[in-house]
């Protein structure tokens, strides 16, 4: 495959997820499954968007809006591998899900992973 050279105009175009190092390195999270820390870096990325539509609680914190299917789309991955991988994050305590009903996708709170240094 002859892959040509990203140039300066189309740098911009491109955009990244960041994973927090410290949920690779760190002790705690070591047993966190690297399809879990991807996600939290997908939901850590949704945060500026809810930022931007004021997206906050009655007590000022942010929330995410992100549905099952979505993820399976921006991941790649199963429901089922979707559904673990929640559970996963919300087992070590990095998400905090709170349902709405009507049909409606979970409000999501993505927890500051920093806080796990203290523990």
């Amino acid at each position: 495959m002859n892959l040509r050279f990203i140039k300066r105009e189309e740098a911009e175009k491109y955009s990244f997820i960041r994973i927090p190092k410290f949920l690779m390195t760190g002790e705690f999270f070591s047993d966190l499954s690297s399809p879990s820390k991807i996600m939290y870096g997908l939901m850590i990325d949704k945060m500026g968007a809810s930022l931007k539509n004021k997206w906050l609680d009655e007590e000022g914190r942010v929330y995410i809006v992100y549905p099952v299917t979505e993820i399976q789309a921006d991941m790649n991955i199963s429901k089922r591998k979707t559904l673990d991988c929640l559970s996963e994050l919300e087992a070590v305590g990095l998400i905090e899900k709170r349902k709405r009903g009507g049909g409606l996708p979970s409000i999501i709170y993505v927890k500051n992973f920093t806080s796990a240094s203290a523990i």
